[in-house]
């Protein structure tokens, strides 16, 4: 129960900072914004602060800036549709963007606190492959396949590619220096799988750092979690990556109980993990998502033309009908994968 207490506190965290980036936008683009709503369902509590509604709801299971004239028709001047593209474009934009600022901000909190990966082991998954084949706490990975660790993210990045071309029972090479006679090593290693995902069962030794480079290491590390997420992005459109290895709302509950197990750093981690794929998830161009009203209004700014109000209505309902099935689908998935 309190997994899913902490998984519902977390998306609402997520869905109230999207929004407020839509709202703070629309409120200096002079866009008329009706209600800012924290929660869905019935109101709790609401207060009028001139021409905007804030608003508690029942269920914290989302939110919303509802802005004059977005999905309606509207005469008012400064309403969402008659404002400038090139402000509904920020707007729209501003979601997104402080889903991967508060990525920033978090990713800086945990590495300030935990400090950063190495190349060196700081210990073992369960039944670890890595740990089998006698690779020891304190070893240094040097290379995998011949390709060079620079930083301990490489190995997941390494893993992935080289079993986008061969089979999951082919073992990599992996180059280790011994921690305690500083000698290399070659181990063959047959990874474990999670979710398609190669696994060598090894955590990083971490490094303490200043705060000046822990602001440094978020903004890289946000980078890295973009990368890896258009990389996956690739993988299942081209076929390389089942969607069976997606999770929903079930999945994210059962990964939450297990980073809550590492404590809260890990929590936090995970959630900047999960603010990164919120942000690049709606900036995908379908249907319903941020991503698709970004691509209409660079239409505009172009071409200087509209696109037809009822076509697009028309499409994004039928985007809304296709995202809910996906999710519905993914979690009746998650769901039988925990029996």
């Amino acid at each position: 129960m309190g997994t899913i207490i902490i998984a519902l506190i977390m998306f609402l965290a997520l869905v109230t900072i999207h929004e407020f980036g839509h709202f703070i936008v629309a409120k200096l683009s002079g866009i008329k914004v009706n209600e800012f709503a924290v929660g869905m369902g019935p109101e709790i509590f609401s207060k009028q602060n001139g021409e905007t509604k804030y608003s508690l709801r029942a269920l914290p299971i989302g939110g919303y800036c509802a802005m004059e004239g977005e999905d309606e028709s509207s005469s008012d001047p400064r309403s969402y549709d008659n404002a400038p593209a090139f402000k509904r474009f920020l707007t729209i934009l501003a979601g997104p963007a402080m889903n991967l600022l508060l990525a920033v901000i978090i990713f800086t909190i945990v590495v300030f606190n935990s400090g950063t990966s190495t190349r060196f082991v700081g210990g073992f998954s369960e039944d670890s492959p890595a740990k089998e084949v006698g690779i020891k706490v304190d070893d240094e990975i040097v290379s995998i396949n011949n390709h060079n660790i620079d930083e301990f993210t490489d190995i997941s990045k390494i893993l992935n590619d080289f079993y986008v071309d061969n089979s999951k029972d082919t073992p990599v090479e992996v180059l280790v220096k011994d921690g305690s006679i500083a000698k290399t090593k070659i181990y063959n290693i047959n990874p474990t799988f999670e979710n398609d995902i190669p696994l060598l069962g090894i955590s990083s030794k971490m490094r303490n750092v200043s705060f000046g480079e822990a602001v440094v290491l978020g903004f890289k590390e946000t980078g890295l979690n973009i990368k890896m997420i258009f990389s996956i992005l690739g993988m299942l459109f081209t076929g390389k990556l089942s969607f069976g290895s997606l999770s929903g709302p079930v999945g994210v509950v059962k990964e939450i109980g297990n980073q809550a197990q590492n404590g809260v750093m890990s929590v936090l981690y995970f959630l900047s993990y999960i603010s990164v794929n919120l942000g690049i998830f709606n900036l995908i161009p379908f249907p319903a998502l941020d991503g698709s009203k970004l691509v209409t209004n660079l239409y505009e700014m172009i071409t200087k033309k509209r696109v037809n109000k009822k076509i697009e209505e028309r499409v994004t309902i039928v985007g809304f009908i296709i995202l809910i099935s996906l999710i519905i689908i993914i979690t009746i998935k998650d769901v039988f994968t925990l029996f």
